[in-house]
């Protein structure tokens, strides 16, 4: 048994080696193959993972605090602080106030959601005051300056500097200048906010001591679901959530892009599985009168089906290790470098996994020796009269 596996083996090595264009198609393929399964998947991988990031970092905490469900602010604001400032495991937090209002410019107006934060805390908690198209940020001491996300901007024809008026739901009006223009890549946030200081909007509104949420950032955000019921009962609140559950539905979308990635990736291997079974059955027909010599020589269908199912193998081994490097250093030159996306204002790159050579070793391999094995079958069936006199 091992004297036949070593005589198909020496056999399959000579017949691969000695065609070089069936070699170089077949290799081509697989290899081709295999590298698109690690890159698509790497890259769908770090699109989903960056974006998630960039949600969690630019819009929300690892976790956050609202009001009871029947209140629209949560009261006792400063006790909370003094709280939060005791938990080790808080690395900061943000405290928000959301109203409603109207912002004109000249002739033209629209409704908008007020969002006021305390810059200096915003900061150590997201980047959404790095998310500028234009101008600068806010800080706390500005009395007279707004941020306004860019779709407000285009509605409303305004640039930084310029000044519009902002009704509040209070009944207040003030005309603000426009410091700086925002777009965090949100559809909801950048088609109609503005952004201002915490202590103006409070003035403005006439509360005091409240929010509507409080942003948390642990040291670790993959805590958060252990420290949810830490701080419910050290705040003595009832409505937390976490980033997970913050952005459940981008989740469930991310899910969906993975298996959208995977029907691409299964696309090319099919294709890619039919090219190579395509080339092993041309080159058995081909060979049909040296498989009848064989035969005729005494070799068996056992021994035929095994060379060439050998060479499905070796195929596989040769195409497989060159893809798994040509993906794996595709990943690693987008991981290097990254490119810009304007639009979520933020990097994105491919994200390797050893995962993903597992996997793609695992199925491209097999699909290689699947893809042999029906071009095998037929060789070992090969009619030896036939063969010989080339029928």
């Amino acid at each position: 048994m091992a004297h036949d596996v070593r005589a198909a083996l020496f056999y399959s090595k000579k017949d691969i080696f000695k065609n070089r264009k069936i070699f170089i198609f077949i290799t081509l393929a697989i290899i081709f193959a295999t590298a698109n399964i690690i890159f698509v998947n790497g890259f769908m991988d770090g699109m989903i993972f960056n974006d998630v990031d960039n949600t969690v970092e630019s819009s929300i905490g690892h976790l956050n605090i609202y009001p009871k469900e029947d209140e629209r602010f949560i009261d006792g604001l400063g006790i909370k602080e003094e709280r939060l400032e005791a938990i080790k495991e808080v690395e900061a937090y943000s405290p928000r106030v959301s109203a409603s209002g109207v912002l004109s410019y000249k002739e033209l107006s629209s409704s908008i959601v007020i969002l006021a934060l305390d810059p200096d805390r915003e900061g150590r908690v997201t980047r959404l005051l790095e998310k500028l198209d234009s101008g600068v940020a806010i800080n706390s001491n500005d009395k007279d300056a707004i941020l306004i996300s860019y779709r407000l901007a285009e509605d409303l024809k305004l640039n930084t500097g310029d000044e519009a008026t902002l009704a509040f739901e209070s009944g207040e009006v003030r005309v603000y200048k426009v410091k700086g223009i925002i777009r965090t890549g949100n559809l909801d946030f950048d088609s109609s906010t503005v952004i201002m200081p915490l202590n103006e909007a409070n003035r403005q509104l006439g509360i005091d001591n409240k929010a509507s949420v409080i942003l948390i950032k642990l040291l670790d955000k993959e805590m958060a679901d252990l420290y949810k019921p830490l701080l419910m009962q050290n705040l003595g609140v009832n409505n937390i959530k976490t980033w997970k559950e913050e952005i459940e539905f981008l989740l469930r979308f991310s899910d969906a892009w993975r298996s959208f990635s995977r029907i691409i990736s299964a696309v090319g291997l099919i294709a890619a599985a039919i090219s190579v079974g395509i080339l092993i059955y041309i080159n058995v027909i081909h060979k049909k009168k040296q498989i009848g010599i064989m035969k005729a020589l005494g070799a068996k269908d056992s021994f035929i089906f095994k060379i060439f199912i050998m060479e499905a193998v070796i195929f596989g081994l040769i195409g497989v290790s060159i893809g798994d490097i040509l993906g794996y250093l595709a990943i690693k030159y987008t991981e290097a470098y990254p490119f810009y996306d304007d639009v979520m204002k933020a990097w994105i790159s491919a994200r390797f996994d050893s995962s993903l050579l597992y996997n793609a070793t695992l199925v491209s391999f097999t699909v290689t020796i699947l893809a042999g094995v029906y071009p095998a079958i037929k060789a070992s069936r090969v009619d030896i009269i036939k063969a010989i006199w080339g029928e």
